[in-house]
């Protein structure tokens, strides 16, 4: 099946600090679709892929809409050992859940994709999902892919990626099959769906910019991205911002 997926720009942070203890996310063996049914509640299985191969630890944060932003609830996450299966199991009420966050934990650094509020919101949900009572539900393998990076410091990278949802690749399926074989057993697959993100506006373009022209001119970057040079950007005339030539990639993030 082809995957469905979206281009984002993150941050990579060298000499991250805090590590967690928690293994991988796990739900109770006695779980059963007729069990969850009588209790509202299901279960979500989130297989995570890390941006970079080193990641050891993967986490998704789940959130719930709440006005205009989101409102994080659980936290899906992969400790990765080997021959264990990499698959985030959560038990949630029944309803419309959010991805509203994205981290990859190495040693030395992390790969983080947010854009928090303050007070538990989020603004921003990449992908959502909806799980109906009882289901065990399968919503697919979201992973991190990278394109590229700009370095902006001597500890901070901005890391392009694009976003993708595909099916658990069959060694996955076959060793949650043989590792957790009563929820194998219950389990159905409906994948999770990426949100379309609008392109930026040319004033954003220019503001972003505008931002890596001053940090080139402090020594913090060294080299603009195409679209930020002349030869790239162009001068907008009446009709508006230029139009990029096929096949040009943009590598404005933040």
């Amino acid at each position: 099946m082809p995957d469905a997926w979206k281009r984002y720009a993150v941050v990579v942070l060298a000499a991250l600090a805090a590590s967690c203890a928690a293994g991988t996310s796990r739900v109770g063996d006695e779980l059963t679709a007729s069990s969850l049914s009588q209790a509202k509640k299901a279960v979500a299985l989130i297989k995570l892929g890390a941006a970079d191969p080193l990641c050891t630890v993967l986490a998704a944060g789940i959130g719930v809409r709440e006005a205009g932003d989101f409102r994080l609830v659980q936290t899906a996450r992969i400790v990765r050992k080997v021959g264990e299966t990499a698959v985030a199991e959560l038990e949630l009420g029944t309803g419309e859940y959010h991805v509203v966050s994205y981290s990859c934990a190495r040693r030395g650094g992390a790969v983080l994709l947010a854009e928090p509020t303050g007070g538990g919101l989020y603004k921003r949900s990449y992908a959502s999902f909806s799980i109906a009572p009882g289901e065990i539900l399968n919503v697919g393998y979201l992973q991190l892919v990278p394109m590229g990076s700009t370095q902006v410091a001597a500890n901070t990278r901005v890391l392009h990626v694009r976003l993708a949802v595909t099916d658990w690749p069959l060694a996955e399926i076959e060793r949650f099959r043989q590792q957790r074989p009563n929820l194998y057993g219950q389990m159905k697959t409906r994948l999770m769906t990426v949100h379309r993100v609008e392109p930026p506006s040319f004033e954003q373009v220019q503001a972003a910019c505008a931002q890596m022209r001053r940090l080139q001119a402090e020594g913090k970057l060294q080299q603009l991205p195409a679209i930020c040079t002349p030869a790239g950007a162009g001068s907008p005339g009446p009709q508006g911002p230029p139009q990029r030539p096929p096949g040009a990639k943009k590598q404005i993030g933040a």
